[in-house]
């Protein structure tokens, strides 16, 4: 037997090369699939605590994209994509808002991260709250460019400027995945752990046929699944990678089974490559990935964009409650293998197939971190570092750089060591 190895984010290292260009002059343009293009390669997951319409719709508004789960009926998830699509793709209808003929105080009681100060619905300007500081920014552009600077938000719209809208499916629901088309969605993203199975891609098959919205196919993690993916699937425009990497998926220690993002990411890009297809079908690495380090990594990899659980559940436009704990609030974030995700999902579609029902995935909290556009701003400004270390000036150059493995001691010199700090 050839054993294969495995590498995950925290075993390798972007190594730096020459920058020609600033960090914050690097463009993060990066795609979902082969005709739709995000200004922010980073999607939401399909998780039911994770991605409703709302977070959809911000994500659309920030440049990203959403990809609404399934864990509901096939009508409610199309009311969903609807929702999504009927609202404009302007960023400054998720920002709340405060008249100035409120008091000081009243201002100032404020709970949110920021706001706009607003005369007859005219932005004077935007407050923003650090610490128990407030400062009040003179223009709404002042404030954009200093949270997203770098990315001179615009938003992700399609052709007649209405917010993009991914959108989960079963391979094995014909009928949902031709509802959600008709709803509006632009790109229909296969939700199963592993699509590398003869029935599921017969059944992703007869969908592709049946939709003009884009097919994403997933999860993937071998060069022969790619390959076999796109033999029996003729028209997928996107590969979604990655099994057993999220911080809530136990498919890895309960079945042993596993390619971790990064590998699942390179070995993609092998096929595709091998196919004369790479940088024609996007990569979309989905799970495992922390911070804009962990993005930066699996995009020098091979991958086009990125998909985000829990850096995104902690947020308020996600879909778990709150709840409050000793004093401070977090976010309920669960696994769509969990016990409970699955017990919604059948009990909720009565077209639900169960193909198996031994859990894969944990129920948890995740600390309160408030609105989504912080979360993006964060991974946004951070990926420009990255890619500006790699000495690339957007994410097809990023192509380009190199990694290399960094052994165990060696990743502890490389992260805060030898003093007592908050982290």
């Amino acid at each position: 037997m050839n054993i294969d190895k495995f590498l995950t984010f925290n075993d390798v290292v972007i190594i730096p090369g020459k920058a020609s260009v600033e960090p914050s002059m690097v463009d993060l343009t990066g795609k979902i699939s082969k005709s739709i293009t995000i200004k922010i390669p980073i999607a939401s997951s399909p998780m039911d605590t994770v991605t409703g319409w709302r977070l959809s719709l911000t994500m659309a508004r920030l440049g990203g994209i959403g990809v609404i789960h399934r864990n509901m009926s096939r009508e409610d998830q199309a009311s969903e994509v609807r929702k999504v699509k009927s609202q404009p793709p302007d960023i400054w209808n998720e920002i709340p808002k405060v008249n100035t003929t409120k008091s000081l105080g009243e201002v100032l009681s404020r709970k949110e991260e920021f706001f706009a100060v607003v005369e007859e619905d005219d932005i004077k300007g935007i407050v923003l709250k650090i610490g128990s500081d407030y400062f009040l920014e003179s223009k709404k552009v002042d404030y954009l460019e200093k949270l997203l600077s770098m990315v001179g938000i615009k938003p992700s719209a399609d052709k007649s400027n209405r917010p993009i809208v991914a959108a989960a499916i079963s391979p094995y629901d014909l009928e949902r995945a031709k509802m959600l088309d008709k709803a509006g969605a632009d790109v229909l993203v296969t939700d199963v752990a592993h699509i590398h199975n003869e029935n599921a891609l017969s059944g992703l098959k007869k969908i592709s046929k049946e939709v003009s919205a884009e097919i994403v196919a997933g999860n993937l993690g071998t060069k022969e699944g790619v390959k076999d993916t796109l033999s029996k699937v003729e028209n997928v425009s996107g590969l979604r990678v990655g099994i057993s990497s999220g911080s809530i998926c136990l498919t890895g220690e309960v079945t042993g089974a596993s390619v971790p993002t990064l590998s699942a990411v390179i070995n993609s890009r092998k096929a595709l490559e091998e196919l004369g297809l790479f940088g024609k079908i996007p990569i979309i690495a989905d799970g495992g990935v922390k911070n804009a380090g962990d993005a930066a990594k699996a995009i020098v990899a091979g991958a086009s964009s990125v998909m985000l659980g829990k850096y995104l559940a902690c947020t308020e436009e996600s879909l778990g409650a709150k709840v409050s704990v000793g004093g401070n609030i977090y976010k309920q974030y669960r696994g769509m293998g969990s016990r409970g995700a699955i017990e919604k999902r059948y009990s909720e579609d009565r077209y639900s197939k169960p193909t198996k029902v031994i859990e894969e995935g944990v129920e948890g909290l995740v600390p309160y971190c408030g609105s989504v556009i912080n979360a993006i701003a964060e991974v946004a400004l951070g990926l420009q570092a990255s890619l500006g270390y790699v000495g690339a000036t957007n994410i097809e150059a990023a192509w380009n750089g190199r990694l290399a493995i960094i052994t165990a001691l060696g990743n502890l010199e490389v992260s805060a060591h030898d003093i007592i700090y908050k982290h």
